[in-house]
């Protein structure tokens, strides 16, 4: 019989009182996490958005963290605070505060992002100076896509997987459950935290996604990271992540100069993950779990003692 101090059975009070460092820890220690892991890259690399103008401005980490501070913004707006809400000057300085790019970049981000229908002006506003913007219905679609995946991957070892992804039909949740997430950012974590390998794929256009397809290429009876040698497409992650076939064989070649996979064949079409990078893929999906899970389960609770407060438990539709 396993031990009860794995995460699956642990209670949520206890895991919930760990620092982050011994939560990683023992997340990585559960049986299903490797594949819970594998669930979230193949998902998180099927939602990717790229293209050559978008990587230019910001990595991929850089704009799925953008994506929800924009959101968030959207949702914090206080009527009777001219300052808070969505605008062009509020997100260069959150992009500089939180070290995601420039100000002329994050700019340039956010017109793309009106051209590509996910902001829109306030069509409440005439204030030319702030020139205030509004999240789309598409934009929170996008994004409660890839959360309800996050949180679905991570039933095998999260138990309450399914109940955190239903709940994100609720708008109030998904306010609650963004405010916690920007918290934590405020309060300086990151999700290449603890993870020194990582650095040359997460700060390269395409890099995380590359990296996440290298964790989850192994063959089904393989460890997660893979522990056998596989092969890869430079080509297909080109086309696929819309970044040039020099840019994926520079950081291939990089990541071999780094120790950190080791590259066989005719045209080094055979990968093999070093230690140093399988730890690096482990540490991360582990923090990325527990940023999600921590941060919902906040937000959840937060509701229920309100909801409990006001004595009329039930559900706020969007």
């Amino acid at each position: 019989m396993r031990s009860r101090q794995h995460m699956g059975v642990r209670p949520v009070a206890a895991f919930a009182a760990m620092d982050l460092e011994a939560k990683i820890a023992a997340l990585r220690a559960h049986p299903s996490f490797p594949q819970a892991a594998r669930n979230m890259a193949i998902g998180l690399t099927g939602f990717y958005r790229g293209g050559p103008l978008l990587n230019w401005l910001m990595d991929d980490r850089a704009r799925v963290v953008l994506s929800h501070v924009v959101l968030h913004c959207h949702y914090a707006r206080d009527p009777a605070d001219p300052s808070s809400g969505l605008t062009p000057t509020r997100i260069k300085q959150l992009c500089r505060e939180f070290d995601l790019c420039s100000p002329g970049r994050a700019a340039a981000m956010v017109s793309l992002m009106r051209f590509a229908g996910y902001l829109a002006p306030d069509p409440d506003s005439d204030d030319r100076r702030r020139r205030p913007l509004v999240a789309t219905p598409k934009l929170l679609e996008l994004l409660r896509q890839r959360w309800r995946s996050h949180f679905t991957s991570g039933i095998p070892v999260f138990p309450d997987g399914a109940v955190l992804a239903d709940r994100l039909d609720d708008l109030a949740f998904v306010r609650a459950f963004l405010a916690a997430m920007f918290g934590r950012y405020q309060d300086g974590f990151r999700l290449i935290m603890y993870t020194p390998g990582l650095g040359l794929f997460g700060d390269r256009s395409a890099g995380m996604m590359i990296a996440s397809t290298l964790l989850a290429a192994g063959a089904e009876d393989d460890t997660v990271p893979p522990s056998r040698p596989f092969a890869i497409s430079i080509s297909e992650l080109s086309r696929r992540f819309g970044v040039s076939r020099v840019h994926v064989a520079k950081m291939l070649r990089d990541a071999v100069q780094d120790g950190l996979i080791v590259r066989a064949g005719d045209k080094g079409e055979g990968i093999t993950l070093a230690p140093a990078l399988a730890e690096a893929l482990s540490v991360f999906y582990a923090n990325a779990f527990i940023y999600f899970f921590d941060s919902a389960r906040e937000a959840a609770a937060s509701l229920d003692a309100q909801d409990c407060g006001a004595g009329e438990p039930g559900r706020r539709s969007a």
